[in-house]
C-alpha cells in the first residue's frame, strides 16, 4: 500500500470512529450514571463559571481537581459556540471522543507487533466501531479518560526496544501514571506493568519510567495541596471510603466479589470466547486486564463501568485470538488462508458481538429527564428558579446542564411544596403527582418525570432551601 492509500485509509477509518461516537452521543442524549455531571461537569462548571452543586465526596475532597480543571478550561473557550449549555458540552464531547481514537490507533499497533497485519486491522476495526468503545467514548467519566490514556502507555512500555528505548520509557511512564491519577483503582495492574517493562533492564528503563511517572504524580500532588492543604488528599480519601471503610453512600450498588465475572459477557459479548487464544500471543495484555478486574472485584462498591479499561485492550485480544484461531483451524488452507478473508470474516464476527451488546444494552441510550428537562428549562429567560419534587437530585442535569444562576430547591412532602411554590417556576415533578399547586402545568415529559412550569416570577429563598445546603444536611 502507498502512503497516499494508507494516509487515506486512516483518515477515513478515524472519521468513521469519530462520527460513530459523536453520532450516538448526539442522536441518543443520555447520562449512562450521575457521576459523568457530578463528579466530573458539575464541579468543572464551578469553577469555570463560580457555581454549582457540590456533592459530598467534593466535600470530603476525595476527588482531585485536575480533570474538572481542564473541562473547565473546554467550558470557557466554547461556551460562545450555542446558547446556553450545549455549545460547551458539544465541545468537552467532540474532544473526548477525539482522545478516543487512542484505542484505533494503538490497538492496531499492538495487534500488528503480536499476530501481524490481519489482526492489525481487524483490531482497528473492532476498536472504531464495538458498541461500548462507541457510546462510553464522550463520556466525561474518570475511568473512560483514563483508559483512552492507558493503552498507548502500555503499547510503550511493551514496545520499549531500542532504539528510542528511554523516550518510550518515559512516555510509558507518563501515560500510565496519568491513567492511575485520574482512576487509582488501576494502580495494582500498572505496577505489575512497571515491573514488567523493566525486566531485565532496570538499571536503563527505571530512571526514564520514573521522570515520566513523576510529572503527573507531582501534578496532581500540588492540585491537592492547593485545593484540599495536603497533597495527594484525594487518593487518600478515595482509599479510605472504598478499601478500609468498604462503603459509598449507595449500598445498592455494593455486590459479591465475583460480580464482574458475571457481568464480562455483558461487557465484552461474544468475542469474550476469543480472548483464550489472543492471550496466548499477548499474554501480559491478559494478564494486566485480568488484574484489572481482580483488584475492582476486592472493593465492594461495583459498577460496569468501572472495567471499561480492559475493554479496548480486550478487543485486541479477540482480533488477535480469531487470526491465532482460523490459523489453527484450517493450517493455511481454504478460504482462510486469504489475508482478505481473514480480515473479513474477524471484523464480521466482532461486528456481530458488537451488536449483540448494542441490542442487550439499548436501555443505556435512553433519553432520561435529568440532563434534558434541565437543557430545556435553562433555555428560558423567565427561568428563576427551579423546584425538584419526587425526583432525586442526582438524577437531575445540575448546573453543568441548567446553565442558569438560579436557586435550585428540593422539596420532600406536599407541605413543603405548597409552601416552597413562590421559590421557583419551574418545577420538576412525576407525571401523575396529586401534589402539584394548581398554577403549574405540564411543559414537556420524559419516562413519566415532567417540567411544570407556572407564570410569574419568584420569591428569593433563604440559603438553607437551596440545593446545597440541603445536600449539607442530608449528608449527600
Amino acid at each position: 500500500m502507498t502512503a497516499a492509500r494508507r494516509i487515506l485509509s486512516w483518515t477515513a477509518l478515524l472519521a468513521s470512529a469519530l462520527a460513530l461516537r459523536l453520532g450516538l452521543a448526539l442522536g441518543t442524549p443520555n447520562v449512562f450514571f450521575p457521576d459523568e455531571i457530578f463528579q466530573t461537569l458539575e464541579p468543572a462548571h464551578r469553577l469555570a463559571f463560580g457555581y454549582g452543586v457540590v456533592s459530598w465526596e467534593w466535600r470530603l475532597g476525595i476527588r482531585s481537581w485536575v480533570f474538572p480543571a481542564l473541562l473547565a478550561g473546554i467550558m470557557r473557550l466554547s461556551a460562545w459556540i450555542a446558547p446556553g449549555s450545549a455549545g460547551y458540552l458539544l465541545a468537552i464531547q467532540i474532544v473526548l471522543a477525539l482522545l478516543s481514537l487512542t484505542t484505533v490507533w494503538f490497538g492496531y499497533a499492538w495487534a500488528k507487533r503480536a499476530s501481524g497485519t490481519p489482526a492489525a486491522i481487524i483490531a482497528a476495526l473492532g476498536c472504531s466501531f464495538y458498541f461500548g468503545l462507541v457510546y462510553f467514548a464522550p463520556k466525561a467519566l474518570t475511568e473512560v479518560v483514563a483508559a483512552h490514556i492507558l493503552l498507548p502507555g502500555l503499547y510503550l512500555g511493551h514496545y520499549a526496544e531500542k532504539p528510542g528505548e528511554r523516550g518510550r520509557m518515559f512516555g510509558a511512564g507518563l501515560l500510565c501514571a496519568l491513567a492511575a491519577c485520574l482512576r487509582v483503582q488501576l494502580l495494582p495492574a500498572l505496577l505489575f506493568a512497571t515491573i514488567y517493562f523493566c525486566v531485565p533492564r532496570w538499571r536503563q528503563r527505571v530512571p526514564s519510567l520514573a521522570a515520566g511517572a513523576a510529572l503527573p504524580v507531582l501534578l496532581f500532588g500540588a492540585a491537592d495541596w492547593i485545593s484540599w492543604a495536603s497533597p495527594w488528599h484525594s487518593f487518600i480519601g478515595v482509599f479510605m471510603a472504598n478499601l478500609v471503610h468498604g462503603t459509598g453512600k449507595d449500598l445498592s450498588l455494593h455486590q459479591p466479589w465475583y460480580w464482574f465475572l458475571l457481568v464480562l459477557p455483558i461487557l465484552l459479548g461474544p468475542a469474550l470466547l476469543l480472548l483464550v487464544h489472543g492471550a496466548r500471543r499477548s499474554p501480559f495484555l491478559a494478564i494486566f486486564s485480568a488484574i484489572v478486574v481482580v483488584a475492582h472485584s476486592l472493593i465492594p462498591h461495583k459498577e460496569l463501568r468501572y472495567i471499561y479499561p480492559i475493554l479496548a485492550p480486550a478487543v485486541v485480544l479477540a482480533a488477535i485470538g480469531f487470526v491465532e484461531l482460523t490459523a489453527e483451524l484450517c493450517r493455511g488452507k481454504g478460504l482462510f488462508s486469504r489475508p482478505r478473508w481473514i480480515v473479513a470474516s474477524g471484523a464480521a464476527v466482532l461486528f456481530a458481538s458488537s451488536a449483540l451488546l448494542a441490542l442487550l444494552c439499548t436501555g443505556w441510550c435512553a433519553t432520561r429527564w435529568g440532563a434534558a428537562a434541565f437543557d430545556r428549562i435553562g433555555s428560558q429567560p423567565s427561568l428563576c428558579g427551579v423546584g425538584l419534587h419526587g425526583v432525586m437530585y442526582w438524577e437531575s442535569g445540575g448546573y453543568a446542564h441548567l446553565h442558569r444562576e438560579v436557586p435550585i430547591v428540593p422539596t420532600d412532602s406536599p407541605a413543603s411544596l405548597r409552601q416552597d411554590a413562590p421559590l421557583f417556576n419551574a418545577l420538576i415533578a412525576p407525571q401523575q403527582s396529586s401534589d402539584i399547586p394548581p398554577a403549574f402545568t405540564p411543559a414537556q415529559c420524559w419516562s413519566r418525570i415532567c417540567v411544570w412550569q407556572r407564570p410569574g416570577g419568584c420569591q428569593a429563598p433563604r440559603p438553607d432551601q437551596e440545593l446545597n445546603e440541603y445536600l449539607k444536611k442530608a449528608g449527600l
